[in-house]
């Protein structure tokens, strides 16, 4: 029969985070300046940092106090925008007239088509005076066509 090998697995892996865990704790906890950068390194004419927390007892007790009553403040507003939201799930938009509106003339539809004559499908522009001086000289022309035939 064949044992269950996960107690010794487990035993390797604690032992093995064991020894590495002391040497990985005492680095963790030196910062060098070197030139403008920080490092957790030394380096050539570096020089090591004091990181310890020069607040006292009562400065630090004081922090931790602000940071509760922030924590509970900000827990306090999310339970009342949960209440307000909930709240505000129940009411909807309430339809007072369920009839359709009446349709509106249209400013086009007043306007009739002129039969036979077919809108473009393009869009040319043109000057009005140049076509109204155009138009003359056609008239013009047909004027003297219809004098010489005579």
């Amino acid at each position: 029969m064949k044992k269950n090998s996960t107690p010794r697995i487990a035993i390797l892996a604690i032992a093995a985070c064991a020894i590495w865990a002391p040497p990985a704790a005492t680095a963790g906890g030196a910062a060098w300046r070197c030139g403008n950068t920080y490092s957790d390194q030394p380096c050539p004419d570096g020089k090591p940092l004091a990181l310890g927390d020069i607040r006292d007892a009562g400065q630090k007790r004081e922090a931790d106090n602000s940071t509760r009553e922030a924590q509970a403040a900000g827990d306090r507003l999310e339970r009342e925008r949960l209440r307000q939201e909930k709240a505000q799930a129940g009411r909807h938009a309430t339809l007072i007239d369920s009839r359709p509106s009446a349709p509106k003339a249209d400013a086009d539809g007043a306007k009739k088509k002129k039969k036979g004559k077919k809108e473009p499908d393009y869009f040319s522009a043109h000057d009005p005076v140049a076509t109204a001086k155009k138009k003359a000289e056609k008239a013009e022309k047909a004027g003297r066509r219809s004098a010489e035939k005579s």
